[in-house]
């Protein structure tokens, strides 16, 4: 289930390893750790819902009841299944895409260390598959522009899709 997630998490370290030559193994580690948790970082958005958004509803009821009984794979498993039940998410949308974008750009051009690049670069390019996740396996993506009120057409899904990969290609360009 997080197989390609941390696919990409691999990639993007890999990538960010090679473009700095890095050779000391705490920066190594630190690369690899922040590449790990940008690849978990959207699912902090059902932790958000069950406690601040709709902490009375079903699923944050039962997202509590996870982590009350520290049963963190039985929380895994129960957002897996249960991440379509949720409309109108906040890290996985849109909105939080597009600044997630602009972030990815002013941390790599920044001098802040290894450990926030991977964090960000790999939360953005996650944030990428999951989008193209949800128009592949589900050709629906009003969800994922809930906060746009128009879900774009196939010109503006493929323009949107370039702005993105622009985003990331310069992003890539500034490490």
């Amino acid at each position: 289930m997080y197989k390609f997630p941390l696919l990409l998490a691999l990639f993007v370290s890999v990538a960010i390893l090679a473009l700095t030559v890095q050779s000391n193994p705490i920066q190594i580690a630190l690369v690899l750790l922040g590449a790990l948790a940008g690849a978990f970082f959207l699912d902090l958005d059902y932790i958000l819902h069950a406690y601040f958004l709709e902490p009375t509803s079903d699923f944050g009821r039962s997202v509590q009841g996870f982590i009350g009984d520290k049963d963190i794979r039985g929380l895994v498993n129960y957002i897996y299944y249960h991440k379509n039940d949720l409309k109108e998410k906040t890290l996985n949308s849109a909105i939080f895409q597009l600044v997630l974008g602009g972030a990815s750009i002013l941390v790599m051009s920044s001098t802040a260390d290894n450990f926030a690049k991977a964090l960000v670069l790999s939360a953005y390019v996650n944030s990428m598959y999951r989008l193209a996740e949800q128009h592949i396996e589900y050709r629906n993506t009003a969800d994922w522009f809930w906060a746009f009120k128009k879900t774009p057409d196939k010109m503006g899904f493929a323009m949107y899709s370039a702005v993105l990969l622009t985003c990331l290609s310069v992003a890539f360009f500034l490490i």
